[in-house]
C-alpha cells in the first residue's frame, strides 16, 4: 500500500466519522428541542390551571354579593368543569382539581343560599394549597 492510498483511506474514515457524528448530533439536538417544547407547553398548561383555580378561589372566598357571584362564578366554573381531565397523567393533581372545584361549587351554593359557608371555604383554601403544592411538585419549583 502506497503512502497516497493510506492517506486516502484515512481521509475516507475521517469523513465517514464526521458524517456519522453530524447525524448523531443532529438527532440529539432535535430530540432535546422536542423535549424542551413539550415541557414549555406543559408549563403553560400548569400556569393556566393555577390562574383559573386562583380566580375561582378569589371569587368564591372574597365576594359575598349574590348578584356578583352569579355573574362572575359560572364562567369560571365552566372553565374548571373538565380541566381535571387535561391533567389525567398526574392523578394526584387531577384529584385535587376535582376536590377544589367541588368545594368551590359548594361554597358558591352556600353563599347564594345565604347558608353557613365557613367549613366549605376552609376546604377551598385547603385544596387550593394542595393544588399549588402538586403543581410545584410537577414543575419542580421551590416554594416561594
Amino acid at each position: 500500500m502506497t503512502k497516497e492510498e493510506v492517506t486516502l483511506y484515512a481521509a475516507i474514515v475521517a469523513a465517514c466519522t464526521s458524517i456519522v457524528s453530524l447525524v448523531f448530533n443532529s438527532k440529539l439536538t432535535i430530540l432535546r428541542e422536542k423535549r424542551m417544547l413539550l415541557w414549555s407547553k406543559e408549563l403553560d398548561r400548569i400556569n393556566e390551571l393555577e390562574e383559573k383555580a386562583g380566580l375561582a378561589v378569589e371569587i368564591v372566598l372574597n365576594y359575598s354579593s349574590p348578584s356578583i357571584l352569579k355573574s362572575d362564578y359560572p364562567p369560571v366554573q365552566q372553565d374548571l368543569k373538565y380541566i381535571a381531565g387535561r391533567f389525567a397523567r398526574y392523578p394526584e393533581l387531577s384529584s385535587t382539581i376535582r376536590d377544589l372545584r367541588q368545594y368551590c361549587d359548594i361554597t358558591y351554593g352556600d353563599k347564594i343560599d345565604r347558608q353557613d359557608f365557613q367549613e366549605s371555604a376552609e376546604k377551598v383554601s385547603h385544596y387550593y394549597s394542595s393544588l399549588i403544592e402538586e403543581c410545584d411538585k410537577i414543575t419542580k419549583r421551590d416554594k416561594t
